[in-house]
């Protein structure tokens, strides 16, 4: 009943070679009702049950029966549109009802509109886009995909229904403008070489989205003003200057930034005043698809980017792009997985034809109620585009609804999931739908799938688009027992450590620590990492600057996390594996100039606290540090950064050495030293107003305690502390 490996990668040339556009194909609808009906006595949901009826009849569908494939199309758009949202824009105007007549009899737009990538659910404004270019090209539309691709972004936008965004600012954001200026712009041949070459789905990435992209006047005044070589449009950002405040003291955030251009589009107005990233990049954006060029603005944390594309495949960055949340997507916003599944799905145009039109034959099926054949449906439109996110739900929902067995899901999940071997969090994302089969499978054959995910993951190149590691919890969830847990963690650690660019391994480190370690589950942590650690090699990737820099931070962020968990098997464990396997380097050379200045002898340290990390901080140094060889930390700017060292136990202290960085004499001048046995309360035992290079405390006789900490202040000026020694001493 259910398919095992190998299914969805046969049959492509079958399926592909041959196939006739479908008007070709297409003799006489005679089969359709559609074509008995008028404009004026159309009902689409008597018309539904009529094609419905049609498809439970038929004997063998097939998308060579060109008249049982329109029927399937018509199902489709009266599925997704909504039969009383078709009956109420039919019923509102003659000429509507005449348009949408002639919408459905025409196979070709028919078929665009459906292939589109994003089709408008349960809305007219889709239908109503169309209308609208319909009636202002007198019945004839001249270019139906770009049509289509302005009806997808102003109904389907970023994948959300904006029902009354036709009347949202009509008069600057009008779909037969931006439909009439690509159409005027192309045919003087002023756009990109590649526009003529651009599918309804490309041009999603050139028309914008409204109300997020510019305004239409926008684009003329992009297109007039911004003019570049073609591989220059990086750059066109650069064509407004960076500045926030503007040039009359405004800041970007006020509503009054813009208020000597509010007058002119947005795009000339950035020109003129300049503005910070956002503004920046949505310029560069327009400039991009003022000339036909696919782009789209792009988020990443503390700033926006955007990306552009001047062949398929080859998405380039603008200011920093292209990877982040993508403003304009069709199968998810997080970039480089979105864009890449985007172009893996949509990268071939006749096997995405042939698949589209088996998509209409199965959900014509599945409404008749012929699982079993439209499941076979599924399966021939996935052998032909394997990685369509919405096909394969449509799939598993069938699967599902026939009872499919934990058996049957692993079986086949271990056929299927090797095709994201390079779209790792699309592939998590696929299996999500069975999640509650794998929940029922025995924990070898979870295991199995979670790791082939777990690979996929590490194999995808750019893993900066992995921004959120919590898919690994209900993978641990779904397990029996903390021992399998505990065992499954170690060994995603220990591929995560060895594969990839340390990305992933840095988000489930500081994932894990949050989730165990801040809820008191260290020792289970310790022991997964600790077996990760003895297995995994860091640097089995190759020890080039930028895995190294990758994994350091890493790490860096996972000890960080540690220490203000005070877990100290956490804060040790990570330390002794990020010292073995990276080797720090402590660029501060110097030793304790006096170690003899202080009675007793230097006590063992178990943790080390910081209250900020500057990004030249080394973590991995942090325990060296509170010994006599020293290591090094930083804070970020503070008006009172502050340090605390953590005996292994409560001690008799006699005083301790706290030495600056050799490049950090003239900061850290304001200091005290404090003394705690709970770390709660604090008794102040040294100050200074001119702290030296090196500076020795001698505490109280019979100080006793745990904790010491030293804080300095700046005062209304925040800067750094580094320090290379936070040595205690005890009897």
């Amino acid at each position: 009943m259910f398919p095992r490996t190998g299914i969805f990668l046969s049959g492509i040339g079958l399926l592909t070679a041959g196939v006739a556009p479908l008007a070709a194909q297409t003799s006489s609808p005679a089969s359709v009702p559609m074509a008995a009906l008028t404009p004026a006595t159309t009902d689409y949901s008597q018309l539904a049950n009529r094609l419905t009826d049609i498809i439970a009849k038929a004997e063998t569908p097939s998308v060579m029966d060109a008249q049982l494939l329109h029927a399937a199309m018509l199902l489709d758009l009266i599925r997704i549109t909504g039969p009383e949202v078709m009956n109420a824009f039919a019923a509102s105007s003659p000429e509507k009802a005449a348009f949408l007549h002639a919408f459905c009899v025409d196979t070709e737009w028919l078929e665009t509109y459906l292939s589109a990538g994003l089709v408008p659910y349960q809305t007219e404004v889709g239908l109503d886009v169309l209308f609208r270019i319909w009636q202002s090209e007198k019945g004839d539309v001249k270019n139906k995909p770009l049509a289509c691709a302005c009806a997808s972004v102003w109904g389907g936008g970023e994948t959300w229904q904006k029902p009354n965004i036709l009347s949202t600012d009509p008069a600057h954001h009008n779909p037969v403008w931006r439909y009439n200026f690509f159409q005027e712009k192309a045919a003087q041949g002023l756009l990109h070489p590649n526009y003529k070459n651009l599918k309804t789905w490309e041009l999603r990435f050139v028309v914008g989205i409204p109300q997020q992209d510019w305004e239409d006047e926008s684009y003329t005044w992009a297109f007039e003003n911004i003019n570049l070589p073609w591989d220059q449009y990086g750059n066109a950002c650069w064509a407004g200057v960076y500045t926030d405040p503007s040039k009359f003291g405004d800041n970007v955030q006020s509503g009054e930034y813009h208020y000597p251009y509010s007058e002119m589009s947005w795009a000339q107005a950035t020109h003129l005043n300049g503005g910070v990233c956002g503004s920046l990049s949505r310029l560069g954006v327009l400039a991009c698809m003022a000339h036909g060029i696919p782009a789209y603005a792009v988020g990443q944390p503390g700033h926006c980017a955007y990306a552009y594309r001047l062949e398929r495949g080859k998405w380039l960055g603008g200011f920093g792009g292209p990877d982040g949340n993508m403003h304009n997507y069709i199968f998810g916003k997080s970039a480089p997985t979105s864009y890449r599944l985007m172009e893996a799905v949509f990268g071939d145009d006749a096997a995405i034809a042939a698949a589209y039109r088996e998509s209409f034959i199965a959900d014509a099926l599945t409404a008749a109620g012929r699982t079993e054949d439209a499941v076979a449906a599924w399966q021939r439109a996935l052998a032909l585009s394997p990685k369509h996110p919405f096909f394969r739900a449509a799939l598993h929902k069938l699967f599902i609804a026939q009872g499919m067995s934990p058996a049957d899901a692993y079986e086949y999940l271990r056929g299927v999931l090797p095709l994201y071997d390079n779209q790792g969090m699309s592939g998590v994302e696929m299996a999500a739908d069975l999640m509650p089969l794998i929940e029922k499978m025995d924990d070898a054959q979870k295991i199995e799938l979670f790791m082939m995910m777990h690979r996929n993951i590490a194999r995808t190149l750019v893993q900066w688009a992995v921004n959120d590691p919590t898919f690994t919890a209900p993978q641990m969830a779904a397990l029996s027992s903390d021992a399998v847990r505990e065992q499954f963690l170690g060994d995603v650690f220990a591929l995560h450590m060895s594969e990839g660019d340390g990305t992933v391994f840095g988000l489930l480190l500081e994932w894990a620590v949050k989730e165990y370690v801040d809820k008191g589950q260290t020792d289970f942590f310790g022991r997964a990492f600790a077996a990760a650690a003895a297995k995994g090699n860091p640097l089995a990737g190759g020890a080039d600057e930028e895995r190294v820099k990758t994994m350091s931070k890493a790490y860096g962020k996972a000890i960080v996390a540690a220490e203000q968990a005070k877990s100290v098997p956490a804060f040790r464990t990570l330390t002794e594996s990020a010292v073995a396997a990276l080797k720090p380097v402590n660029k501060e050379k110097g030793v304790i100039a006096h170690p003899d200045a202080i009675p007793g002898t230097p006590a063992a340290c178990a943790l080390f606290r910081i209250s900020s990390n500057d990004n030249i901080d080394t973590p991995a140094l942090h325990a060296s540090l509170m010994t006599p060889q020293g290591g090094f930390c930083c804070t970020k700017r503070e008006a009172k950064p502050t340090l605390i060292a953590d005996l292994e136990k409560p001690a008799t202290m006699t005083g301790c050495i706290i030495r600056k960085a050799s490049f950090n004499q003239d900061r850290m001048k304001k200091a005290t030293v404090y003394t705690s046995a709970d770390g709660a309360t604090w008794f102040a035992r040294a100050t200074t107003d001119d702290m030296p290079e090196e500076w020795a405390v001698t505490f109280p006789v019979d100080t006793a305690g745990k904790h010491v900490k030293v804080e300095f202040d700046n005062g209304n000026k925040a800067d750094f502390a580094h320090i290379t020694h936070f040595v205690i001493y005890t009897k």
